[in-house]
């Protein structure tokens, strides 16, 4: 981790991270960030989350339960508002 906040800028970051990680790992890091920043919004059932965000209802379940905890759910309504 220390590597990646090294990195000088977004653009860098994204190239290494397309060195290391598949288009599918890419692209489920995209889907989780999304799950997550739906269920810290508090808008929409953990069902609706897996049909808005084309998911498996347990791909929501694991994001609901770390986002119960507070110092989640701050961090993603500050970095990631739905």
């Amino acid at each position: 981790m220390e590597h990646l906040a090294a990195l000088d800028s977004p653009e860098e970051i994204r190239w290494l991270l397309e060195q290391l990680l598949t288009d599918r790992e890419l692209h489920d890091i995209g889907d989780r960030l999304h799950i997550y920043s739906l269920l810290v919004s508090g808008e929409y059932s953990q069902r609706a989350i897996a049909q808005l965000a084309k998911v498996s209802i347990s791909k929501v379940e694991r994001g609901a339960s770390n986002a119960r905890s507070p110092k989640v759910r701050a961090y993603f309504r500050k970095h990631f508002p739905a």
